[in-house]
């Protein structure tokens, strides 16, 4: 019942989105020139039919000098290339939002950056030829840097998805799962729920050192104690040690076997040594190590084979609470034994999860996780000129301080560009992830202010964002609010 229904969308998507999306392509194209660079602009949105049509074609002029009858949003993503596949995921994500706004003013003005500086500095200066009144994207930092000079002298304001935080600031905002609210989050709860002194095992890259410290200021402002710290190599092959290192293996096999030899030198005859060998014979090590949290930012198959290291030297999951990062939202986590019990902090899931399925009862195919974020870009671009006139897409605006709420959940952007999102704490289980500490619901929960939603349609229906109708929460509200399932560029990449 549930696919029939969102079979719906796609057929009005073939019909609506060639009236309001696809003429802004060909015009694009068609002003873009006509040298050798052959661009996948139009071959690589086949989800949509490239069928133009000239029924809107009165839009794009303005009937009184004050009232706007198009407004565009430049699209710069890889549509061609290595990541084309999540670049092409990521224009459909825009178009649903796209349509889901019923805003028939609204443009997008795709262009393909390949995946690179070169391709992302050729695609923004045909994209600003069009005169764009916002920019969403690129996907990496490279591409980012590239074009943010050239974003800044023509007074346009950039919505990129890169999970580098040097790229941000000065018109660049940066709409991403932060690995430093997540972990702020996780400590912060752990710490309000006994949890004391902390360890963390780091991997030696870029994305390990901006772990470790956010870890160390997490655990600072908790009050709390940093009790151990090991790095590892991006390696498989060498955890080893690191691990037999922050569990004092070592020392505690010593304590073990100087107890194992003198309960024997007993002798049999000594029934309390006999029961305390037997007892012994379960375990490697005598002793607890000097932790009782420690922190895993890893994923994918490093984090499985890390975590059964940890647990094959004697660190207890029962007295030792296991913390990870958004990258533990995998479900492949739900067969680790070793790492059930262990918290995360992610965004509420209830309705990514809707938009994922929808997603792929309209195209046909999985979506990648961070497609929501391409259309909470588009949904927000469509909250900020709803009832106006012309499109406002200041600073001032963008930033907000009552906030957003998407697929994502709650989410405001800073004056540096970064962004702060409302995370729930989940549990891992055996079947699914549990939420034990719920997702935020506004900045300032004691004033509860109305926040601007963007609401996962349901079929035929027009919801989007809504503005906020309440005054801005206090400047210093600081509060961490701490995502990131695996972002290419911060987690598997050392270009990000």
């Amino acid at each position: 019942m549930y696919e029939k229904k969102q079979r719906k969308p796609e057929s009005v998507l073939k019909r609506s989105f060639v009236k309001i999306i696809l003429l802004s392509l060909f015009v694009g194209l068609a002003l873009s020139g006509c040298g050798s660079d052959k661009t996948a602009v139009m071959r690589d949105v086949t989800a949509i039919p490239p069928s133009p049509t000239q029924e809107t074609a009165d839009m794009t002029a303005d009937m009184d000098g004050t009232v706007r009858h198009e407004i565009r949003l430049g699209l710069l993503l890889p549509l061609s290339g290595p990541d084309a596949v999540i670049g092409k995921a990521l224009f459909n994500a825009a178009t649903l939002a796209l349509f889901d706004s019923q805003d028939r003013r609204l443009t997008l003005l795709p262009y393909d950056t390949h995946g690179t500086a070169i391709g992302a500095t050729e695609a923004m200066t045909k994209l600003l030829d069009q005169k764009p009144d916002l920019i969403i994207g690129p996907l990496f930092s490279h591409s980012i840097t590239a074009i943010k000079d050239m974003a800044q002298e023509a007074g346009v304001n950039v919505i990129g998805f890169s999970s580098d935080h040097s790229v941000a600031g000065n018109g660049v905002f940066l709409m991403n799962f932060r690995m430093e609210e997540q972990i702020a989050r996780v400590i912060r709860y752990a710490s309000e729920n006994g949890y004391a002194r902390y360890a963390a095992l780091i991997p030696e890259t870029a994305y390990g050192k901006r772990a470790l410290e956010v870890f160390r200021q997490a655990v600072t402002d908790q009050d709390r104690d940093l009790a151990a710290v090991e790095f590892y190599p991006p390696d498989s092959t060498k955890l080893v040690n690191p691990v037999k290192n922050i569990a004092h293996y070592k020392e505690r096999r010593r304590k073990y076997t100087r107890e194992i030899d003198f309960l024997e030198k007993l002798g049999e005859e000594d029934d309390f040594a006999q029961e305390m060998l037997g007892e012994l014979k379960s375990v490697e090590t005598i002793g607890d190590v000097n932790f009782d949290a420690i922190l895993l930012p890893e994923g994918g198959a490093m984090l499985t084979t890390l975590a059964a290291w940890v647990s094959y030297y004697e660190i207890d999951p029962t007295k030792v609470k296991i913390l990870g990062t958004g990258l533990w939202d995998d479900e492949m986590l739900f067969v680790e034994p070793q790492l059930h019990g262990g918290w995360f902090a992610a965004p509420d899931h209830t309705k990514s999860h809707e938009f994922l399925a929808r997603y792929q009862g309209i195209y046909g195919e999985k979506s990648p996780r961070l497609t929501t974020l391409a259309y909470d870009a588009v949904a927000l671009a469509a909250t900020l000129v709803r009832q106006e006139k012309t499109p406002d897409f200041t600073a001032e605006q963008i930033t907000n301080q009552n906030g957003f709420s998407g697929i994502e959940g709650l989410f405001r952007f800073r004056k540096d560009g970064l962004i702060e999102r409302g995370l729930a704490v989940y549990e891992v289980g055996a079947k699914a992830f549990t939420v034990i500490d719920p997702a935020p619901v506004s900045f300032v929960e004691r004033d509860k202010p109305e926040i601007m939603m963007i609401k996962t349609p349901e079929v035929g229906q027009a919801d989007y964002l809504e503005a906020a109708s309440q005054p801005s929460s206090p400047a210093n509200d600081d509060r961490p609010f701490p995502y990131n399932p695996v972002q290419k560029d911060a987690a598997n990449s050392p270009d990000q």
